[in-house]
């Protein structure tokens, strides 16, 4: 057990940030924590209990209200499952610490374990957010005594053990019985494939959203076909057990559901004990066979080219060739119109391409209003989203004392890395909106004028980001994954683009509805405030930015 122990706070450190070097990073690591809380954590966890709240006193009518927080724990676990198996199989098999524990008097269950738990750990922060924000929209709207809330919150710190065990259980027979997977790449590119999966059944199933009304559909879902849940109770057997001990106050409900994820964990420390040994050495073994590369080889590649131009295609090709910045920060630019396309759908708006033309043409102001409002918003968005820029720096990682030998001022790497976010953010943004200017339109003249407001917001959203990487990149990390799902800064930077947008499109909607003024005279103050913050963010990073890279240790 203190193996067990130690093993735990050891991998935990291992993946935590690592502390602010001077009193002056502490401040903006404290100041931008805050935004963080208060501009996506605390957002998206009321949404949620909201949601279920909702749902609850809806589905009284029909005697089913357990349904609505039921559905959202299957939808909270499936995404356990589809973000954690990365992290399971990299923990288990690909971090560099594998090569030091395994000569190590260290038995093999109990490595796993330390392992799982770790991950465990690191997964269970938002999860178990998002599980007590139901769980109080459940409570608040069926009034759930006491004893079921102390059981509701005790099951929630457990409840994503059966999605990781599936995770670490699919790892073990997989790296035990066959050799699909020779690197942390092949995950990623499993992963990949099982996204777009995802992405297709959604596109496959947004027909069925047309004039949804939650009333009508949680009564459906009541009374109506129950084929989702009978194969989610029979995938995850601990929820309706979870949820039976808080609806009815039954502690033996609560106590089956706790033997339940008591068995599963077992179960994965059977398999652990019996195939994780054989299955790293020989994963390790294999890897040690590298494949020489010929100097000549080498050599005939190198050509000549602009320092910036140099930096330019290190930083594409370091994005294009790791799955895990593909996945994460390039295809995120090519999904966003569905989620937007759902939203219509959902609204029951009717919008044919006929309609949008006439609006255009009619040069009608609130589709005017809607489309600056909308490009703002959706080009600080997703810039953020993509996190090009906030992990710039800490995907240096060991090679970040490169930056600083190189005879290349810190600011025109600076630049190089904020023109990766630009044209990313561009490509991932302005290919839309033309389409969408061709069909609807849309003239020229107002076109370019809308897409130069979307390259200021763009810009200013990465150089923004970069700024906030330098004050405390995460230099140490044993894979891509660990860059952007252990990197705090890039949830500093969402938060902050969050804020701009309920400053840019919010504002801009108020004075719109307050003064009446054109769109014209809205767009000129929207270029205006949007110029004169990437002056400002320039500035500081010419001064703060560059500073913080100088004095930046590796460690």
């Amino acid at each position: 057990m203190k193996t067990y122990l130690t093993l735990i706070n050891v991998f935990t450190k291992a993946v935590s940030m690592s502390e602010a070097q001077d009193k002056r990073r502490k401040v903006m690591i404290v100041v931008l924590s805050l935004f963080a809380i208060f501009g996506i954590f605390l957002p998206v966890v009321i949404f949620s209990g909201v949601i279920v709240k909702l749902m609850t006193e809806t589905l009284m009518a029909v005697g089913s209200e357990s349904l609505g927080i039921e559905i959202m724990m299957y939808i909270i676990l499936m995404f356990t499952i589809v973000f954690g198996i990365n992290v399971i199989f990299n923990e288990l098999y690909f971090s560099h610490d594998i090569g030091y524990l395994l000569p190590l008097p260290i038995k093999p269950m109990t490595l796993a374990a330390s392992k799982f738990t770790s991950v465990f750990f690191a997964e269970n922060i938002m999860e178990f957010a998002l599980v007590a924000a139901c769980v109080v929209g459940y409570g608040i709207a069926s009034r759930m005594p006491i004893l079921s809330w102390i059981m509701a919150f005790v099951g929630a710190f457990t409840l994503p053990i059966v999605p990781l065990v599936y995770c670490g259980v699919l790892a073990l027979l997989l790296m035990y019985f066959t050799r699909l997977v020779k690197n942390f790449e092949s995950i990623h590119r499993i992963t990949l494939a099982f996204t777009f999966i995802m992405l297709l059944l959604v596109i496959g199933s947004i027909s069925t959203l047309q004039d949804l009304d939650l009333e009508h559909y949680v009564k459906a879902l009541a009374t109506g076909n129950q084929t989702f849940f009978k194969a989610m109770r029979i995938a995850f057997p601990t929820i309706p057990l979870f949820i039976e001990s808080f609806h009815s106050t039954s502690i033996l409900a609560f106590v089956e559901y706790i033997a339940v994820s008591a068995a599963y964990m077992g179960v994965f420390l059977f398999l652990a004990d019996k195939l994780y040994l054989d299955s790293v050495i020989a994963f390790s073994s294999s890897q040690t066979k590298e494949k020489k590369v010929s100097v000549d080889k080498v050599m005939k590649k190198v050509y000549k080219s602009s320092v910036f131009m140099a930096l330019f295609k290190k930083e594409l090709r370091l994005l294009m060739r790791s799955p895990a910045y593909f996945v994460n920060c390039i295809s995120i630019n090519f999904m966003w119109p569905l989620l937007v396309y759902a939203g219509f759908k959902i609204q029951h708006y009717d919008l044919s391409v006929t309609n949008i033309r006439n609006l255009a043409a009619e040069n009608d102001i609130h589709f005017n209003l809607f489309l600056l409002l909308s490009i703002i918003g959706v080009s600080l968005l997703m810039t953020a989203v993509s996190s090009f820029s906030s992990n710039a720096i800490s995907r240096e990682g060991s090679c970040f004392q490169f930056m600083k030998y190189i005879p290349v001022p810190y600011f025109v790497q600076w630049h190089v890395k904020a023109a990766i976010s630009i044209v990313f953010g561009i490509a991932g943004v302005w290919l839309y909106y033309i389409i969408f200017f061709i069909v609807a339109g849309v003239s020229l003249p107002r076109a370019l004028i809308l897409l130069v407001v979307s390259l200021l917001c763009i810009s200013l959203v990465s150089y923004m980001g970069i700024l906030i990487d330098s004050n405390q990149p995460k230099l140490i990390w044993d894979d891509e994954m660990s860059v952007l799902r252990e990197n705090y800064n890039t949830f500093f930077t969402m938060a902050l683009s969050i804020m701009m947008t309920a400053v840019f499109s919010g504002g801009g909607f108020l004075l719109f509805v307050k003064t009446k003024i054109s769109i014209s005279v809205l767009l000129t103050i929207a270029l205006i405030l949007l110029g004169l913050a990437n002056i400002i963010v320039m500035l500081i990073t010419k001064k703060t930015g560059v500073r913080n890279i100088a004095e930046q240790e590796e460690t």
